[in-house]
C-alpha cells in the first residue's frame, strides 16, 4: 500500500508511465498484475528488478518524453538479458496523470481475501486482532448479542446472526472460514450450512 500511496502522491505534480505485468510464461520474477510507476526522476514499485526492469524503465522514460510504441512489449528473460529465469514477461506501458488517480487507486489497491470468523469469545477476539492488519476482509460472526468488544479493529465487520448458520449463505465467494464458537453444536451447524 505504501508504493500505491507514493505513486498517487507523485501524480499530483507530474505524469508517469505505469508499467504492469500483463501476462507471464514460465519462470518470472513477478506475477501478473505487479507494477511500477516511472516518473521523470523517480521509480515507485518493481516488476522484479534486473535487466528487464532496467529496460522497462528506459522504455517508460522514452514514452514520457513523447515517443510512441505498442502498449504491450514482450521480454524473454534469458541469457541475452543476463537473467536466468527463462520465462517471458509481457509488460503494458500506460501513460497516466493526475486525472487518473481515483481509477488507479481502485485498480491497484491490494485485494483483500475474504475471511469469515465464527465465534466472538476469547479465541475469536485474539484472532480478530492478529488478522486485522493482514490483507484480509474479515467478517466476524457470533450468535450472541453484545459479544463483540468495544475496540474492534477498524477493518473488521461484526455481524450478529441468530442462528449463526444463517450467515453462511451471505459469505463472500471463496471466503476462508474459521469456526471457533462457544458450542460444538453451533460449530457443526456452521459446517453443515
Amino acid at each position: 500500500m505504501a508504493f500505491l500511496h507514493l505513486f498517487l502522491q507523485g501524480l499530483e505534480t507530474a505524469p508517469a508511465c505505469l508499467v504492469s505485468v500483463e501476462r507471464t510464461e514460465g519462470s518470472v520474477p513477478r506475477e501478473r498484475g505487479a507494477w511500477m510507476a516511472v516518473f521523470d526522476r523517480q521509480v515507485v514499485g518493481t516488476i522484479g528488478g534486473g535487466h528487464v526492469e532496467f529496460q522497462a524503465i528506459a522504455e517508460a522514460r522514452r514514452r514520457l518524453g513523447g515517443a510512441g510504441g505498442p502498449q504491450v512489449l514482450r521480454h524473454a528473460l534469458g541469457p541475452s538479458l543476463g537473467q536466468c529465469c527463462g520465462g517471458v514477461m509481457h509488460l503494458r506501458f500506460e501513460g497516466v496523470g493526475a486525472e487518473d488517480r481515483d481509477a488507479l487507486a481502485r485498480r491497484l489497491a491490494p485485494r483483500r481475501a475474504p475471511v469469515a470468523l465464527f465465534g466472538g469469545g476469547h479465541v475469536g477476539q485474539a484472532l480478530a486482532r492478529v488478522l486485522a492488519p493482514l490483507p484480509f476482509q474479515i467478517t466476524w460472526i457470533d450468535s450472541r448479542d453484545g459479544i463483540f468488544p468495544q475496540d474492534v479493529p477498524q477493518d473488521v465487520a461484526c455481524e450478529h446472526s441468530d442462528p449463526v448458520e444463517a450467515a453462511v449463505p451471505g459469505l463472500a465467494p471463496g471466503a476462508r472460514v474459521l469456526i471457533m464458537s462457544f458450542s460444538h453444536a453451533e460449530d457443526l451447524d456452521v459446517v453443515a450450512a
